[in-house]
């Protein structure tokens, strides 16, 4: 935020920027601001920062986890396994297998994700039943004080309908990220996440009518192009590192994906935008179904 103020960028509106980027009335350093999956940390932390600097931003706000408000499921595992330090855990009482599997690294602790992620598919469960197992979980990995921490803080939560629908009064923008967090290839259940996405969002008083939507994860695929346009979407917005240029597909946006590593050199050349003058941009994302 402090670069942005003092490189002078225009921090503007999702839409009016992108409005103005058809119309070719950008100002210099134009930047749009969007925060994906809408965690309740950015309530706690990006938002008092983005007011008192001024920055107007959006939130891409997947809704299933909002009004379920429990820690997401798949990465809350890989925490409590981290948290363990443990080299194994035993799953006897967690799914009633008489295995232990290894944990005691980022690629083993996908691995048992994947497994018990697999195994509360397989018993269609919900959330609920799934908020139990991860309970059982901890308990097993001796990680129950861990699970406590992160249920109290609400560490890997996301805000609730109405904490978003707050935010929005207050000038955040809220928009679309699917319902589950999933971009299935089928198209009648990709039209569901959109529809049930869009609804929860209505209902809360987040939005009354978003159209502007972030490809979970940063999968794309070209038949969802036509699937969100049927749904009345006007842009979407990948992971894919560039600039957004006029004459580019509007539901193929890229983007700058800020993180830890990122030196503020390159920021700044971003702000600038010395990238356009490289190489076209790589494709980044992984799919999950």
């Amino acid at each position: 935020m402090e670069l942005l103020a003092s490189l002078g960028a225009n921090v503007l509106p999702l839409g009016e920027s992108l409005d103005r980027l058809r119309a070719g009335t950008l100002p210099p350093r134009a930047v749009a601001l969007t925060f994906d999956d809408g965690f309740f940390d950015f309530q706690e932390r990006a938002w008092p920062l983005l007011r008192r600097y001024g920055f107007p931003a959006t939130v891409y706000l997947t809704t299933y986890y909002s009004g379920f408000n429990r820690p997401i499921f798949g990465i809350a595992v890989s925490y409590l396994l981290w948290a363990s330090g443990r080299a194994a855990v035993p799953l006897n009482d967690v799914t009633g297998e008489d295995i232990s599997l290894p944990c005691g690294n980022a690629s083993a602790r996908n691995a048992v994700r994947a497994h018990l992620e697999a195994h509360a598919d397989s018993k269609e469960w919900g959330g609920a039943e799934r908020d139990q197992l991860l309970s059982r979980l901890a308990a097993a990995a001796g990680a129950s004080a861990a699970e406590a921490n992160l249920r109290q803080r609400r560490m890997l939560h996301l805000l609730t309908p109405e904490e978003s629908s707050a935010l929005a009064a207050q000038g955040v923008d809220m928009q679309l990220h699917t319902h589950r967090h999933r971009t299935p290839l089928n198209h009648a259940l990709f039209i569901r996440e959109i529809e049930d996405n869009r609804r929860a969002l209505q209902q809360s008083g987040a939005s009354a009518g978003p159209s502007h939507f972030c490809y979970p994860s940063g999968v794309h695929e070209a038949d969802f192009l036509p699937w969100l346009r049927e749904c009345g979407i006007a842009s979407a917005t990948t992971c894919d590192t560039g600039l957004a240029l006029a004459d580019e597909e509007p539901l193929l946006l890229p983007r700058l994906v800020d993180f830890s590593l990122l030196k503020p050199l390159e920021f700044e050349a971003w702000i600038a935008g010395a990238p356009a003058l490289l190489p076209r941009r790589t494709r980044h994302g992984y799919r999950i179904v």
